[in-house]
Parts: C-alpha cells; structure tokens; sequence
C-alpha cells in the first residue's frame, strides 16, 4: 500500500466519529414553529432568540436554531369535506380554497383530499395551481363524513412533502359518521406529529358569529369514549361503530401524563343534520399550533368574505412565523413525551406552538 493510501484511510478512519457526532447533533434536533402576536391581535415580526424563552420539561434549553419563516415554501394538505351536507356551500368553499391557493407562496407544495365515506386523493402535490383549481371544480358532493380517516391520511401524505415547514387545512361542516380511526388514534398522530393543523368549521344556518372557539375540556371532546373506542357525541346516543385498528402502526404509544384541565363550552352546533362540533376542531388545531375558526351559518350570503377572510389570516399566519430548534440533553428516541413551553420576554405578545412531542420517531 501507497504512502498516500495510508494516509487516506488514517484521515478516514478518525473522520468517521466526528461525521457520526455531527448525525447525531442533527437527529436530536427539537424543532418547533412558533406564532407570536402581540394584544392586538397582529403578528410579531423581526424578533430574535433573545427574545423568547424555551423550556422542556420545565427546564431552559438553549436556541442555536432561529429563523423566521416568512419565505420558506410550505408542504401542504388541503382536505376538504365533500359529504352530502356540503351541497349548498361546496360552490363557496371551492370558490375561497382556489383564490388561497392562488396567493399564497408561489413554491408551495399542495395536495388536494376530499372526504365523504371515505378519504379520496383528488390531486397530488404539485406548484401548478390551475391543476390544483381544476381538480376544486371537479368535486362533488354525497355521502357520510370520514373526518378522523381523512385527517389521519392527510398527516401522513403531507409528511412526505418537499419542504421542512408542513401544514394541513381542513374544512368541514360535520362530525365524524364513517371512520375506520377513532378521535383518540387521530389526535394522537396529531400530537407526534410537526405538522401545523388549520381547521374551518361551517356551522349550520343560522348559526353565531365566525369566531374562534374555546380549547377542549380534559378526557377527551365530549367526555368518555364508548366501549368500541369512539368519542360519544355532545347529545344524542353512543356512537357504536367497531374498530377494527390501523394499518402501519405496530402498536400503541405509551400514553402522554395527563393534561392540564381545558377550558369547556359548548361548541357543537346543530341543525337538523347539518352540524359541526368544535371542540373536536379545536383539539387537534390546539395539539398541532395552529388554529380552529367557526364559520357562521350565513356565511354563503356574503359571497364567501367570511372563509376568504380565514383563508387570508392563514396564509398570512404562514408567512409570519418562527422555527425554532434547540437539543435536548436526553437521547430524542428515548420512549417518552416531553412538554414544550415556548414564550416571549415580553409579556404583551402571545406565543401559540406544539405543546409536547414523543421521543420515539
């Protein structure tokens, strides 16, 4: 062998712990989207590390990682109830959805899923909007609505999008009739995932104000779940559809500690059969970081300014955020969840991230 050759594979040989340490430094990395807003309700920009403060598990972590996100292109998933009770405002929802698509960042990676019985793939990723405006205008509408199904495909295709920065909105104006996943499976694989949740909820006509609802109560959206696993409703008898389980997950996740009590209130609207429950929404917007509106039950009288309104305070949200990432001092796969609890120094802005994450990825 070569003196050169000797001296190649010396200077690989001590290269290799320093490349394994530089792995291991990134797949450590904790990395959490954070929105700030100050009292009046507008976003915060031009803020730095120095600003926020960072804790897991209620002990104060270090920020090498800050940027502000408002020129990364976002991965994302719209889903978008097409079940028998959106006939009369598909036209005003397809309508809103296709001028968002329009405006917001040019690079964005979207997909398109539908929901009635069953989740449906309508148009994969992809930066051509008119694909993605001729795919809203093919949409039609029937059946039941598989909400936990949909969002749960929805988490799982946008986790293979091109971008770092991922998100999901959700439109719908009923509650869950046709899944195979259970609302504790679907915001669980809401609360081990980085994905940013945005949910429109379409009350029924008549209905109040658009607003932002209250955060679910503890144990769940509407109290104990019913013997087969599912949520009971508001009102009205158990749902008491089997669970035959979920493909792709080899088993259960050890449970996160119980959570701090949530503020209550009732959030299910209904008419007829025409009805939305906000607390379940809002559970998972609330997991995720992201945000829950309701929609009032005239909104198709205004020609849609009430949902192009939220669209727009979404895409503006989108470009008004944070990423910040810190290590933590333990192995990230270590089997547990851990709490996050990220805040501004100054005490006039509100910060709105994920609240836990399961080191088990």
């Amino acid at each position: 062998m070569s003196r050169l050759a000797v001296i190649l594979l010396v200077c690989a040989v001590l290269s290799v712990p320093i490349i394994a340490a530089q792995l291991k430094v990134d797949v450590a990395l904790v990395n959490v989207v954070a929105t700030v807003i100050d009292e009046t309700g507008h976003y915060v920009s031009d803020l730095s590390e120095n600003d926020f403060v960072v804790e897991e598990d209620g002990q104060p972590q270090k920020i090498p990682h800050f940027s502000q996100s408002n020129d990364l292109p976002v991965s994302m998933g719209v889903l978008l109830d097409t079940s028998g009770s959106m006939e009369r405002k598909i036209g005003t929802a397809t309508t809103a959805v296709e001028k968002f698509i329009r405006t917001i960042h040019r690079d964005d990676d979207i997909f398109l899923m539908t929901f009635a019985n069953r989740p449906e793939l309508r148009q994969d990723f992809t930066d051509n909007r008119d694909k993605l405006a001729s795919a809203l205008r093919r949409v039609t509408v029937g059946g039941g609505t598989a909400l936990y199904d949909a969002l749960y495909d929805g988490l799982r295709k946008v986790k293979r999008g091109a971008h770092d920065k991922k998100a999901i909105l959700l439109l719908t104006d009923g509650e869950d009739t046709s899944s195979e996943n259970t609302f504790d499976e679907t915001e669980r694989s809401v609360r081990e995932s980085e994905i940013l949740i945005y949910c429109l909820g379409i009350s029924p006509s008549g209905g109040g104000l658009l607003t932002e609802r209250n955060p679910l109560p503890t144990g769940g959206p509407n109290g104990p779940n019913d013997p087969n696993g599912r949520r009971r409703p508001t009102t009205g008898p158990t749902i008491g559809f089997p669970f035959p389980g979920i493909p792709g997950i080899p088993g259960r996740r050890p449970a996160f500690p119980a959570q701090q009590p949530r503020r209550g209130g009732n959030t299910r609207v209904q008419a007829g059969e025409d009805t939305v429950d906000m607390n379940v929404l809002d559970s998972f917007a609330d997991a995720s970081g992201g945000k829950a509106w309701l929609l009032s039950g005239n909104w198709t009288d205004n020609r849609g300014s009430e949902i192009q309104g939220v669209l727009d305070e979404i895409a503006s949200e989108l470009r008004n955020q944070y990423s910040i990432g810190y290590y933590p001092s333990h192995e990230l796969n270590d089997g547990k969840w851990h709490r996050i609890a990220i805040r501004a120094k100054n005490k006039r802005y509100q910060v709105r991230s994920r609240k836990e994450y399961f080191g088990g990825k």
